[in-house]
């Protein structure tokens, strides 16, 4: 089990609810950091010319068809890492490292936001290789291994960066964060409290230091650092309601319930939320309330696994739909996806069908349509890029 909910908003990708309450992807997580006043960007891709740097040899004309053919070969299949390797590999050949760069790190957003941290890794550590001394590429390194839970491998990049001079405090509390996990509670401690001065006091390393403290059973401390962060970001359910729990562990009734309440304001279907205030409702002898409030929790408990159940069905449908196309059966592939209930992955899907029997058009609306479902989708936005890039060619 995932022990730090900074660590748990990267790794849970696809769940209903975390410590840090509610469906946190990556993206949400920078616009956590990034309200909490740390500047967390996406991957960093630098704005370079596609041209030989001075002293490479001049590009020739079967280097450029390469590339061109490569170009290609990652709209066509964008989920094939070893396509953006090859054409790194062609632009250092030729003195373009930043370009080379920018390619790897470019689709290593692509693949952090479709949940394939192995591919993310493999790019993330070439780019790093390219240009050791940059210390943004390592903080990224490392934020590639946390989300493949490789958190021994993702230690080093993140204390490389601080080696290198990085003056980002997000790199800070990512290095607490991998700590915890991997379960150096004792180290992780200074780190966030180093984090909190860097910042200022900032939310994010406040809501992590007292989420460490109350998995540690530190109440009285928690309490004071989640009130603090709550006051500076009172739009995090999660940190009130580990607010709640802290007040909960202290035997604070009346305000752990005033907490639970307030959660359950924004977010009527955190469970653990519902199952606190039960709990403390029972403890201040409103059995009644109590009751009630258990009712409303067993129901969720019970939405919850059919979400799941469903979840799974549409998994498997998706993949029969990959394989007809993979053997040909592209038509069959259209018609079956035809029939499923527009998701995004389901769109994704569709997109890849009539992609495969050279419908465009089509291919475009579904992808239109997935980026309306989920504008945070990256790898949707590129693909939809791609084939529009595709599809002017053509013309």
């Amino acid at each position: 089990m995932t022990r730090n909910p900074l660590v748990r908003s990267i790794l849970e990708a696809s769940s209903k609810e975390s410590l840090t309450a509610g469906r946190l992807t990556l993206s949400i997580l920078v616009f956590a950091l990034s309200v909490a006043g740390l500047a967390l960007p996406a991957a960093p891709v630098r704005a370079v010319e596609p041209v030989a740097q001075e002293g490479a040899e001049p590009t020739g004309k079967a280097s450029m068809e390469a590339e061109l053919e490569l170009r290609r070969k990652m709209m066509a299949h964008p989920e094939q890492a070893e396509v953006y390797v090859e054409l790194a590999d062609l632009q250092v050949s030729r003195g373009a490292t930043d370009e080379a760069v920018s390619t790897l790190v470019g689709a290593v957003n692509r693949f952090t936001g479709s949940g394939e941290p192995k591919k993310a890794v493999l790019l993330m550590t070439k780019a790093a290789d390219l240009k050791p001394d940059d210390p943004e590429l390592q903080f990224f390194l490392g934020k590639a291994h946390t989300q493949n839970r490789d958190f021994e491998a993702a230690e080093p990049p993140l204390r490389r960066a601080l080696e290198l001079g990085s003056d980002d405090p997000s790199v800070l509390v990512f290095l607490g964060a991998v700590l915890w996990e991997s379960g150096r509670m004792a180290e992780a401690e200074p780190v966030y409290r180093q984090a909190i001065e860097a910042t200022g006091r900032a939310y994010m390393p406040l809501s992590q230091l007292g989420r460490l403290l109350l998995w540690q059973g530190q109440y009285e401390e928690a309490t004071t650092l989640l009130r603090e962060a709550t006051q500076r970001n009172p739009r995090d359910v999660g940190t009130l309601f580990d607010l709640g729990e802290a007040l909960r562990g202290s035997n604070q009734i009346d305000e752990a319930i005033g907490a639970y309440r307030r959660v359950l304001a924004v977010a009527p279907n955190f469970k653990r939320a519902r199952y606190g205030l039960a709990m403390m409702l029972a403890r201040q002898g409103d059995r009644e309330g109590s009751q009630a409030e258990f009712e409303i929790y067993n129901r969720l408990i019970l939405e919850a696994e059919e979400s799941n159940r469903l979840a799974e069905i549409e998994t498997g449908e998706v993949d029969r739909a990959g394989l007809m196309i993979r053997e040909g059966q592209v038509e069959e592939a259209i018609s079956h996806l035809e029939g499923l209930e527009e998701t995004v992955e389901v769109l994704l899907a569709r997109a890849q069908a009539y992609r495969a029997a050279g419908s465009l058009d089509a291919a475009l609306e579904s992808l239109q349509r997935a980026v309306t479902l989920d504008p945070s989708r990256q790898d949707v936005r590129q693909m939809l890029a791609g084939i529009r890039m595709e599809k002017a060619q053509a013309q």
